[in-house]
């Protein structure tokens, strides 16, 4: 009983801390950055960049001193000249956005579960078999979670190393002779999303490791009444 109480309550901690890095991810301009770039083979950390989703920051020394341009990667998807790929762009989109949708649904669940202990942790809770509440449930929606979350870092990994570390420069940036090759690392925003990814998968251990006990408890108990039962005759 201990392990499933602890287990579920624990659930919603980390559902709670998943849904909170994932959106901080999501509204972040830090999935990938720049801290130097190089001009005509030198590099100079007043050549800088960084990115999210939505926006980002272009800071390029044009022998004037260095200048910030904020650019829409929307905008830049829309000419034509982006650094990543349209159509992996919707599906990274796709994938967060369903993931805060199966998160939010797994929330709910949780929440409903933390509510079904009485007075003294006495569980009311229906069968574990039930997706619509019980730790199957959220072991259901977590892992819808996981998954989600996890297609998104994959993608945005696999641009990464196709063409992020490459280039994040307009033409017109490199024929004045600016380049990012080498340069540009993963960000903070990412990893907020892997930690996302890992605090969801946290729960659906933990259930396992509970159901595991309840089973076990289960046998246990069935066992000791058919030795009574022996007994008896």
């Amino acid at each position: 009983m201990f392990r499933e109480r602890f287990s579920v309550f624990a659930s919603l901690f980390l559902s709670v801390v998943s849904l909170a890095f994932a959106s901080s991810a999501f509204h972040t301009d830090f999935w990938i950055l720049s801290d130097v770039m190089r001009r005509n083979g030198t590099e100079s950390n007043k050549n800088q960049m960084n990115s999210g989703l939505f926006h980002g920051i272009r800071q390029l020394d044009w022998a004037f001193g260095p200048k910030r341009k904020h650019f829409s990667v929307l905008d830049e998807l829309q000419s034509g000249v982006s650094f990543i790929d349209r159509n992996v762009w919707f599906a990274l989109l796709l994938s967060i956005g369903l993931g805060f949708l199966w998160n939010i649904v797994g929330l709910s669940v949780t929440v409903k579960n933390c509510t079904k202990y009485g007075n003294g942790g006495k569980k009311i809770m229906p069968d574990v078999g039930t997706v619509i509440v019980g730790p199957l449930a959220i072991c259901f929606w977590g892992t819808l979670t996981t998954v989600s979350y996890g297609i998104c870092a994959a993608l945005f990994l696999w641009q990464f190393f196709i063409r992020f570390r490459h280039n994040v420069l307009l033409s017109e940036h490199i024929s004045a002779g600016f380049s990012s090759e080498g340069c540009v690392r993963l960000g903070f925003s990412f990893w907020l999303l892997i930690s996302a990814v890992l605090a969801q998968f946290a729960p659906c251990v933990l259930l396992f490791w509970a159901l595991k006990g309840r089973k076990k408890q289960t046998n246990e108990e069935q066992k000791s009444k058919e030795q009574d039962t022996v007994f008896l005759y």
